[in-house]
This record gives C-alpha cells, sequence and structure tokens, in this order.
C-alpha cells in the first residue's frame, strides 16, 4: 500500500501563466495544453471538443472563475487524500491510483482515464471550490476505480474483457456504483449533492422525482431501441438534458438501481456481478418498477 497519494497538480503552472497574460491568446493555451501532453491526450476530444471557438471562450470564461480555480487547485488534493483513507477504512482496498488536476475549457468536470483506466482527472474549472464539493467528486471518481478493484478481486485480473462497455445497463452499473460508494465513503449529505457536486442544478433531483415514470420508461425504451452516442450524451454527459432540460439525470437512475441491487444481494456482488444476462434483467426490472 502506497503511504501517500500520487497527485499531479498543474494549478500552480496555469496560475503564473494566468497572471502573466499568457493564457489571453489561443497560442497561449495551446501551449499550456503541450505542457501537460498526457492529460490534454485524455481530455481532447473525447471529454471537450477542442475547436478555436470553444478555446477563445474559455479565454474569455477564465477571469470569471480564476478564483474559483485556484481554491479548488489548492483544497481539492487535501480533499482526494481524505478520500482515499476512507475507502482504505472502508473496504480495505487501496485505489492504489494517479489524480490529474488541470484547467480545460468548460467540458467534462471530471473522468476515469489512462491506460489501464484508472486514473483520476479533474477539471478545476468545472469545479465549485467548497471542500464538501471537492470531496464528494473526488469519491465519487474514486469510487469507480475502487469498483473496479473489487471486481478483480472477485472475477480476477481480466474480469473487464467480459464487459459491454458500451451498454448502457453496464454504464447505470458503473455510475451507480460509484454514487453507492461515494455515499458511504462521504455519508451524512443531501441527497441531490452526490450527483450535483456543487455545479450541477439541483432541481434536476427533485424533477426526477416528480416525473420518475416517465425517465423510467424513457430509459427503457431508449436501452432497447439501439442506444447511440447521442442517448449516451443525454443522460450521462454535462452536454445532455436536452429533452427535460436536466442533464445526467441517468445518474439518478444509476444511484437508485445500484442502491436497489445492493439491498438484494449485498454490497460485493452488486458491485462486482457484471454478468450481462443477469445486469441486463436486473435493470430492466429496476425500469419496470
Amino acid at each position: 500500500m502506497r503511504e501517500t497519494v500520487a497527485i499531479d497538480n498543474t494549478v500552480y503552472e496555469f496560475m503564473q501563466r494566468y497572471d502573466s497574460g499568457r493564457l489571453r491568446t489561443k497560442d497561449g493555451l495551446e501551449a499550456y495544453f503541450s505542457e501537460y501532453p498526457g492529460f490534454f491526450e485524455e481530455y481532447f476530444p473525447k471529454h471537450c471538443p477542442k475547436t478555436d471557438e470553444r478555446l477563445i471562450r474559455a479565454i474569455e470564461q477564465y477571469p470569471g472563475k480564476i478564483k474559483d480555480i485556484e481554491a479548488a487547485g489548492q483544497r481539492l488534493p487535501e480533499e482526494i487524500e481524505k478520500v482515499e483513507a476512507a475507502y482504505r477504512e472502508l473496504t480495505g482496498i487501496d485505489p492504489h491510483m494517479d489524480h490529474h488536476l488541470f484547467v480545460g475549457t468548460f467540458g467534462s468536470n471530471a473522468f476515469i482515464g489512462g491506460k489501464e483506466k484508472n486514473d483520476a482527472y479533474y477539471a478545476l474549472e468545472m469545479l465549485s471550490p467548497d471542500p464538501d464539493d471537492l470531496r464528494l467528486v473526488a469519491a465519487h471518481e474514486t469510487g469507480h476505480v475502487v469498483q473496479y478493484r473489487m471486481s478483480g478481486e472477485a472475477g480476477g485480473e481480466t474480469w473487464w474483457r467480459h464487459v459491454d462497455w458500451s451498454h448502457p445497463a453496464v454504464t447505470l452499473m458503473s455510475e451507480g456504483g460509484a454514487l453507492h460508494l461515494s455515499k458511504l465513503a462521504v455519508p451524512g449529505l443531501d441527497q441531490p449533492s452526490y450527483t450535483s457536486f456543487g455545479t450541477l442544478p439541483e432541481e434536476g433531483y427533485g424533477f426526477f422525482m416528480a416525473n420518475k415514470r416517465q425517465i423510467k420508461d424513457e430509459f427503457l425504451k431508449d436501452m432497447d431501441g439501439g442506444w447511440t452516442g447521442g442517448n449516451e450524451m443525454e443522460w450521462f454527459r454535462l452536454s445532455g438534458g436536452r429533452r427535460h432540460g436536466f442533464s445526467r439525470l441517468g445518474y439518478y437512475l444509476a444511484g437508485e438501481f445500484m442502491e436497489r441491487r445492493a439491498e438484494i444481494r449485498g454490497l460485493e456482488p452488486a458491485l462486482t456481478d457484471w454478468d450481462r444476462l443477469t445486469l441486463e434483467e436486473e435493470v430492466h426490472d429496476y425500469l419496470k418498477e
């Protein structure tokens, strides 16, 4: 087990470049990206489209977010360390992962990537500087890796090869697993906080609760009708939510599904049984309830 958490934090480099005026042009921003190619090869274009228009708009938006960016970059490492310690105590598993803090161009707020899909990436311009919110986003991303570690212990090192990662039921299980684990690692906060991280409108949870039957039916129809990238964006991406005005409604479904699964089967099998037929059947049962 590592005694220290591996955290790569570029906020200091970003702030130096910002304060010196080097980030006022697209070329200056590109120079910051080139300083950390490993980060931004993960970020662009999968988690944020890279266009001249987006880069210019980001440069215009940084002044309004610069204090939050600096504060989040200073506070997040401490919250990451707290979260990893909480998971070690909760599960006995050392996440043994790297955390990368950078400033992007207002795309995804955080995601898992890297060669073995066990690195966490945090886009500071999209995060709330509140310590509770930072702890929750760290708990969510670390929760993904903890679930994968648990799955490896239960199913062997090659467990992931048998998983259809493009299937929406798998996305529900993965996001639901991270949500469920984050509630155990950071208990006692209100329900919307575990998906909003202080940056998404909490009204989305109220809409979900008031329209749950309709939302379940729509997700089931999309899942059985031929899942597309557009469906993935609508239900799980910050850029989605065009149907009802709230993005990432799929996260509320995922959280409920995993809570139901854990109650029925227990925590470990709920988090580690990726068998497609079993999973699809259980997701259908949940959506039809």
